[in-house]
């Protein structure tokens, strides 16, 4: 049999190489010159720092060897740094002996503001403008919006008490219809308009047609003055009340909207029919009457024109019959005939005798 020799050659000094690299892993270890007492000598470098030089060499690794101080929960709930099991814990008090150092709770900034829990990515309203733009909005407070939380009419709401019990609230159930309708109202009190969209899309990804969060998320966008989008999400939660439930808020939204477009005839049907529905509701009285008044002082001005036109037409009428009478009567009157007209250098006029003899004479 023949063997060829370059393959052979080739082959040998693959496996002595791949000893020489087998026998000094990049963990070996390795001698450096020093300078000592007896002059140059040649030391072995601790294991520290060749390991910090094999780090230094590959940052992948380094990010590895880390200590880890990621958030943990502890049994009560609470949120804390992972302490390492070895090495001095920068983060809680130095403790003697080897007892582990106990759980240290941690601040975070991203949950002193009462927010709705994290934040949908996408819902079925996310197309209008008011809500692509609604980290643009400017703050808006509403105090009105108070007179949801109050019990009574003559109780104060404690907007602190109140922050506390919804924060509360929104940990035990963040996905309560409820408490994410309430955190949004919260935040129209307090005019975060941005917060106040959030809670309102979280609860919509969760019930698109709940009529009460789109009620609030279209008085949101009507203060923001993104009157089409509130004309919309209105007719959406009117569409969707239940025929048993009383719908007079979201006639008098629509009132509100279709005034604030120019569309008075539609604003007073739906005041009007909010009246209906609650009697005792000043403010659509108050808007009516706002309405009323300048469209009478429109109707009395017309009138008052109108009236005058045919008072004028009138004049002019009778003005013209008497002219052509007048004209009649004159062509019949002998010495108003033009047939009779006598030319102005034909006329003679009586000359006294006295002047005529004192011109003959000469004298004036």
């Amino acid at each position: 049999m023949t063997f060829d020799t370059p393959n052979l050659t080739y082959m040998a000094l693959y496996l002595v190489g791949a000893s020489m690299v087998a026998s000094t892993p990049r963990s070996a270890t390795h001698w450096k010159l020093q300078k000592g007492e007896d002059g140059v000598v040649l030391v072995q470098p601790s294991l520290a720092e060749d390991a910090a030089k094999v780090a230094s060499e590959d940052p992948v690794l380094t990010i590895l060897t880390q200590q880890n101080n990621y958030d943990v929960v502890d049994q009560e709930g609470n949120r804390g740094d992972r302490i390492p099991h070895e090495g001095e814990c920068v983060s809680c008090e130095k403790l003697e002996g080897n007892e582990r150092p106990k759980f240290q709770p941690v601040k975070h900034k991203n949950l002193d503001a009462l927010e709705c829990t994290k934040h949908v990515n996408k819902t079925a309203y996310d197309s209008l403008s008011g809500i692509i733009d609604r980290a643009k909005h400017p703050s808006i407070p509403e105090p009105e919006v108070a007179l949801i939380f109050k019990r009574s009419d003559s109780d104060q709401v404690d907007m602190s008490a109140l922050e506390k019990s919804l924060r509360e609230r929104i940990i035990e159930t963040p996905n309560s219809l409820a408490v994410l309708n309430q955190v949004g109202n919260y935040w129209r009190i307090k005019g975060n308009t941005f917060l106040a969209i959030e809670c309102f899309r979280k609860a919509l990804s969760i019930s698109p047609t709940n009529p009460d969060i789109l009620l609030n998320l279209a008085r949101v966008l009507f203060n923001a003055q993104r009157l089409p989008d509130a004309l919309l999400l209105t007719q959406k939660s009117l569409q969707h009340k239940a025929p048993d439930q009383n719908a007079w808020l979201q006639h008098f939204t629509l009132g509100e909207v279709h005034k604030a477009l120019g569309h008075y005839p539609e604003a007073g049907t739906h005041f009007r029919h909010s009246l209906d529905l609650n009697p005792t509701f000043q403010p659509a009285e108050a808007h009516l009457r706002d309405m009323e008044q300048p469209l009478g002082a429109t109707n009395a001005t017309l009138y008052t024109i109108l009236i005058i036109g045919v008072l004028i037409s009138a004049v002019c009428v009778v003005l013209y019959y008497v002219t052509e009478a007048y004209l009649k009567e004159s062509n019949q009157h002998p010495r108003r005939s033009p047939k009779l007209a006598v030319p102005w250098d034909r006329v003679r006029f009586p000359i006294p005798p006295r002047l005529m003899k004192n011109k003959r004479g000469g004298t004036c």
